[in-house]
């Protein structure tokens, strides 16, 4: 029983420790790691508590409990939000006007996955506007050829370096463009998509770094600001989608969604986790889609394993108000302007350090 204690005791410390850690908003890799896992986190907490109460208690285990439970309190506070039932941010929509919906595949495919007819035969079956593929080699270039003839309209940068990135699209586009808004070796997608019903909107395809050993989030971080600066800076209506290498309840995504005036689809529905597809356990939500308020939610679902280690996401939107009617003010917030610029700084800081290597 003494050992069984100790060990209680310990694993409650050192959760507690990793969820103070990501309170304060350092960009070191191993601080922001810890934004990930909170649900995984809270459910050790929870276990830890009651094999304690069964356990003993004297002071010490009273005040380790006590601690033990300001963090689930601190971690449910941090995830609620996604739970269903919470109050949603984007609107659900049953029926859409005529050629304002779209629907988007979003599929980090792996660069070394094979299994490219699993993905053809996914998007026979839904159908999607437009595809976002992530992480595309050379060979995913090749073996999409077969859907070419029914999404005319392309853009991407296929490398295989884990970052190359596609664009698949039904829809018109636009002034589309290849940036390297960060790192010269992580490409995005900006690009105007011409809706059936004739309006223009704004589409972005992101996949930042994640916070690495040996590579910090301050690049990540900082490309996410500067996407939210530009759907701020258009004021028109503007789609993000992408594996943000990050957890919509971080601080990261929360300041990105600030600087943009950006809405979270997840938010009262459900967190939907996406990554790692091998460790049901360890899932937690990187794949997303952002929307300006202009946009309601007619759909969103994960679809199957396709043979990455991430599950690919269909979203279903319809536009419910005027694609160019401005819906947020033209400055930033002067808090959420400071918070952003020290990001972008860290993430030149970053950048500069890895030149100097």
């Amino acid at each position: 029983m003494k050992a069984l204690r100790a060990i209680a005791l310990t694993i409650v410390l050192l959760l507690v420790l990793l969820t103070v850690l990501p309170i304060f908003e350092g960009d070191e890799w191993w601080v922001r790691l810890w934004d990930y896992p909170r649900v995984q986190i809270a459910a050790g907490l929870l276990l830890g508590v009651v094999v304690l109460l069964f356990t003993g208690r004297d002071r010490v285990t009273v005040a380790v409990v006590a601690a033990g439970v300001a963090a689930i309190g601190w971690q449910l506070l941090q995830i609620a939000p996604y739970l269903p039932g919470w109050p949603k941010q984007v609107a659900s929509a049953t029926r859409c006007g005529e050629g304002r919906s779209i629907r988007l595949l979003n599929a980090n495919v792996l660069l070394d996955n094979e299994r490219y007819p699993e993905l053809r035969r996914l998007v026979e079956r839904t159908d999607p506007d437009l595809i976002l593929l992530l992480e595309p080699g050379p060979e995913w270039e090749s073996a999409m050829h077969p859907l070419y003839a029914r999404y005319p309209f392309r853009i991407g940068q296929p490398i295989p370096n884990t970052y190359g990135i596609m664009l698949l699209s039904k829809l018109p586009l636009e002034n589309a463009e290849i940036l390297h808004r960060v790192q010269p070796q992580v490409p995005s997608i900006r690009a105007g998509l011409r809706l059936r019903s004739g309006e223009l909107v704004d589409f972005h395809g992101v996949h930042p770094e994640p916070p690495l050993p040996g590579d910090d989030s301050g690049e990540r971080d900082a490309e996410l600001v500067l996407v939210g600066r530009d759907v701020r800076a258009s004021g028109r209506a503007a789609i993000v989608l992408g594996d943000l290498n990050d957890v919509a309840w971080s601080n990261t995504s929360r300041l990105f969604r600030k600087v943009g005036g950006m809405l979270d689809p997840r938010v009262g529905r459900g967190p939907t986790p996406t990554f790692p597809v091998a460790m049901p356990w360890l899932r937690w939500p990187l794949d997303h889609v952002f929307v300006t308020s202009h946009w309601s939610l007619m759909g969103m679902r994960r679809l199957p394993d396709i043979g990455s280690d991430h599950f690919p996401m269909l979203f279903d939107l319809c536009l419910t108000r005027a694609a160019e009617r401005r819906l947020t003010p033209t400055t930033i917030p002067e808090e959420v302007r400071e918070d952003a610029v020290d990001q972008l700084k860290d993430g030149a800081e970053e950048m500069r350090e890895e030149n100097a290597l």
